[in-house]
């Protein structure tokens, strides 16, 4: 048997689609980022002409400004519609839709 020679191209071309692969998944992830920021999990995703973000904290971390009771509040904020709620056990969500 003779051994397998690859060659330059072949390498190349490998090369080449595993670049634009990692670079078409860099796009995506320019559309959605999800990262922890004071005990909560913040996902946000953007748009051509859309914007979503969701906050979610729980008990005993982050939004301690609500912690004091119960309650849910709805209203809108430079065209975008807001929704919090929060928990007396320190629970927290939020979320806001532009369109």
């Amino acid at each position: 048997m003779k051994p397998v020679v690859s060659s330059p191209v072949v390498s190349l071309v490998v090369l080449a689609v595993a670049f634009l692969g990692g670079m078409a998944s860099a796009i995506a992830d320019d559309r959605t980022q999800k990262y922890r920021s004071g005990g909560c999990e913040v996902e946000r995703k953007y748009g051509s002409d859309k914007y979503e973000s969701k906050v979610e904290c729980k008990p005993g971390r982050g939004a301690a400004r609500f912690s004091s009771g119960e309650g849910k509040e709805e209203f809108k904020r430079n065209g975008c519609e807001v929704k919090r709620e929060w928990k007396q056990n320190g629970e927290y969500k939020e979320e806001v839709k532009c369109d």
